[in-house]
């Protein structure tokens, strides 16, 4: 009989935080055996009184999902969204989960007031992240990765991920198909890109920037459809297509995945996600759904939402400007750690803490002064 108490285990330690008791391990090691499945053994517990008494502040089904309205994100209840967030990367990358972000920071965030962090599915190798949990595939034993298997734990951790900032309120961005792993997998990092013939026991030559010069291969479109199966059920989720899409990019790549995403979604009877672009392109930024960007200064209002995720160092206190400027032209800048020391990261997110509650103050006065004038 097949053992199953380690994904058990997992699914405990992602949902209720905790490790099950012996006679929640023995039930659901015997109910997986006899046909249940783990994503019904997920929802078992997500749907259980432990679960509501602990989490009791969990969003209703739906009410995260955004939408666009002319250069705003709204909620379902009409009200805008303006999303103020961090992303971990790069100092002490490994200890907070970077390329992905660790639950422990997600409470971190939630403590901050933040409703926003960004995540990159790679796809990677166990070579170029130091560690096979980063790794979408499954991993050989020599280090390769087999194009035709799927990596279960990857997967999971990606949804422990979007289910726990769910819970507490924030907007995940998963980017993806990162362009700065085919960029370098075909240059300076040859072993980090495992769509090079290289690095995968297929031998299937599908990396490097020119792939992104045309519409996706058969080998993109299947870890696109992954992706979406596996996250686009979640309404705090986002998508990017590709992290630095201004490095290499086509009409027929960018919204080639922008369909496939849609099309996922629409197969799966998911409620539709919103897609970014980040290539900077005017063409492509009207045809998707919201703007990135990388620039270290907060941008104009255009016809979409726009976010800065990524730039160049900056001290704390210029991120702090940025943002504010940000929010005054009514778009979004984003921390980007980069190389910030542990004291300057903590001290800036206290900063971001008190820049939401300055905000929603000014929003009440303006609230409580539009009623009395009425």
């Amino acid at each position: 009989m097949p053992d199953f108490r380690h994904v058990v285990r997992d699914a405990y330690l992602e949902i209720l935080r905790r490790l099950p008791d012996p006679g929640g391990l023995d039930h659901h090691n015997r109910v997986l055996n006899e046909g249940l499945t783990l994503d019904q053994v997920r929802e078992g517990l997500v749907r259980s009184p432990e679960y509501a008494e602990r989490f009791p502040s969990q969003p209703a089904s739906g009410e995260l999902a955004l939408h666009v309205e002319g250069n705003q994100f709204v909620d379902p209840r009409g009200v805008r969204v303006e999303l103020q967030g961090a992303i971990v990367c790069c100092e002490e990358a490994k200890e907070n989960g970077w390329p992905l972000v660790n639950l422990d920071v997600l409470d971190l965030f939630a403590r901050r007031r933040q409703n926003y962090t960004h995540c990159r599915l790679g796809p990677f190798t166990e070579a170029g992240e130091e560690d096979a949990i980063y790794v979408g595939y499954f991993t050989a034993s020599d280090g390769r990765v087999d194009l035709e298997r799927f990596n279960a734990q990857f997967w999971e951790r990606c949804r422990a991920i979007a289910g726990r900032a769910r819970t507490l309120g924030i907007y995940v961005e998963f980017d993806l198909i990162d362009r700065w792993v085919r960029q370098h997998g075909e240059s300076d990092l040859p072993e980090h890109d495992p769509w090079s013939a290289r690095n995968n026991i297929q031998g299937v030559e599908a990396g490097g920037l020119a792939i992104f010069d045309r519409t996706p291969q058969p080998i993109h479109e299947r870890w696109v459809r992954k992706a979406v199966a596996e996250l686009g059920g979640f309404d705090n989720v986002l998508f990017q297509v590709g992290n630095e899409g201004f490095k290499g990019f086509s009409v027929e790549w960018e919204v080639g995945v922008y369909d496939i995403v849609k099309d996922e979604l629409r197969q799966r009877g998911f409620s539709d996600r919103l897609v970014a672009t980040n290539t900077g392109d005017p063409d492509l930024e009207r045809r998707l759904d919201y703007v990135t960007r990388h620039i270290g200064q907060a941008q104009p209002a255009g016809s979409k939402p726009i976010l800065v995720n990524e730039y160049s160092p900056l001290t704390p206190d210029e991120v702090l400007a940025q943002v504010r400027e940000a929010h005054r032209l009514g778009t979004m800048f984003m921390y980007w750690r980069g190389g910030h020391s542990r004291a300057e990261w903590e001290g800036t997110l206290v900063e971001l803490e008190r820049e939401v509650g300055r905000r929603r103050i000014a929003a009440t006065r303006t609230s409580t002064a539009g009623s009395a004038i009425g």
